[in-house]
């Protein structure tokens, strides 16, 4: 695996869906001011621009993005807490009275990060349940952490466990958690803005006369058709960057352990149990673990992850993304 080149590809695509999503709700913020304060002497596109250069101050847009800001200051804050909720998740510190098993874990993390060079340990979580899986969160020392269930470490042998937690270390370093949290955010301020303005708010064009009312009109069109083709739009790209950062986090574990195999066998034993077992619930926890869970059943356009075949080609070189 060329690691290098996987990360150089991951900083494109991932800029690439950053900006889409900007520009989206850029343009419903402009769509909203256009269709609520319609200049009567202008057609949509003059109506836009004036917004967009302040010639008329775009309210709408302004309101849109300070709503997005907040929540984005509340996400950055607490958004990795939530990850926790729903699990039976306890605190492994190097404190307490640990067993042997607790401590070879500790002591993986400690080389990990070591290895990484992040200058901190990120806290370690152990699960008590009988899926093989594991996540992180957060992507600094205050808030930086790494969950791992019973049922994986009763699964996996020390290598597989070491490729597990440089995975989600990987995470760590690329702060998979804070953009996946970010561009849920921005996905949901789009979808929810053009839901109330595209198909529940209805505004009435004035008596300005018709260019006024055509460019209103013409706008609360637009807003009624993306409210229809953005929940789809919004979602492939947010699974589209979920699963770059999983093969990211891949080429990260080859990096950090020197040792492909490793992670081949672990996905391998982890989807093997998988097959087999079914392991959802309907926690507020779990739909914010999902995307950040090291394995999730996928390779579509709406999933979070890649399929493990498609992974491990990866990881063998077989295949690039």
């Amino acid at each position: 695996m060329d690691f290098r080149n996987v990360l150089r590809k991951n900083a494109i695509r991932t800029r690439f869906v950053i900006a889409t999503y900007l520009l989206l709700m850029l343009m419903i913020g402009l769509l909203v001011d256009t269709a609520i304060g319609a200049n009567p002497y202008l057609d949509l596109t003059d109506n836009m621009l004036a917004f967009l250069t302040f010639k008329t101050l775009p309210i709408a847009t302004l309101i849109i993005l300070a709503i997005s800001i907040l929540l984005l200051i509340f996400i950055h804050f607490k958004g990795h807490k939530i990850m926790l909720t729903g699990m039976n998740a306890r605190l492994i510190s190097p404190d307490g009275t640990l067993n042997a098993q607790e401590r070879q874990l500790l002591n993986i993390v400690e080389e990990l990060s070591l290895s990484a060079t992040l200058g901190y340990i990120p806290k370690l979580y152990l699960l008590d349940t009988p899926e093989a899986n594991a996540f992180a969160a957060g992507w600094s020392e205050k808030n930086a952490f790494i969950g791992v269930t019973t049922g994986l470490l009763n699964r996996l042998n020390r290598q597989e466990v070491q490729a597990v937690l440089a995975h989600e270390t990987g995470h760590i370093i690329h702060g998979d958690s804070r953009l996946t949290l970010y561009v849920g955010i921005l996905a949901n301020v789009i979808l929810t803005v053009t839901n109330i303005f595209g198909s529940r708010l209805y505004i009435a064009s004035g008596n300005r006369g018709g260019k006024s009312n055509d460019a209103a009109s013409k706008a609360r069109l637009i807003l009624i058709i993306l409210n229809l083709v953005l929940p789809i739009i919004t979602q492939v790209l947010y699974f589209y960057l979920s699963r770059t950062r999983e093969y990211m986090a891949d080429a990260t574990a080859v990096d950090l352990t020197q040792d492909n195999q490793a992670m081949i066998n672990a996905l391998k034993k982890i989807s093997a149990q998988h097959d087999t077992e079914n392991f959802e619930d309907g926690s507020t926890g779990r739909a914010y673990r999902k995307a950040a869970f090291i394995f999730n059943k996928g390779d579509s356009f709406f999933s979070t992850h890649p399929s493990i075949e498609n992974r491990i080609a990866v990881l063998e070189g077989r295949k690039t993304f």
